[in-house]
């Protein structure tokens, strides 16, 4: 289980939301010369997890389950969408669409 977590704070209100969004891998049995020749191809080991499921860490898995698969890799979009719009009424779309 990977938990990427989210801190929002306004200073103006000093209103803070801290909020956790989880993401279940199940890795598929790779044989060890296997995750040899993909640390040594992709060189992963800066990444938490040490695996790239943007890249060929993906054919490490089994099964990823989460609603975000931005999460896994980074910024939990949605999350931080949903956080923006319900405790400081931003709207991430209509900026970003401006």
């Amino acid at each position: 289980m990977f938990h990427t977590a989210i801190c929002l704070h306004r200073a103006a209100t000093n209103t803070t939301v801290t909020e956790v969004e989880k993401t279940k891998v199940v890795f598929r049995h790779n044989t060890e010369d296997a995750l040899r020749a993909y640390v040594e191809k992709e060189r992963p080991l800066d990444c938490a997890g040490s695996f790239k499921s943007e890249g060929m860490g993906v054919l490490l898995f089994e099964q990823i389950e989460s609603r975000d698969p931005n999460s896994l890799i980074g910024l939990p979009v949605m999350l931080l969408n949903d956080l923006l719009a319900t405790h400081f009424d931003v709207d991430l779309l209509a900026m970003a669409a401006r």
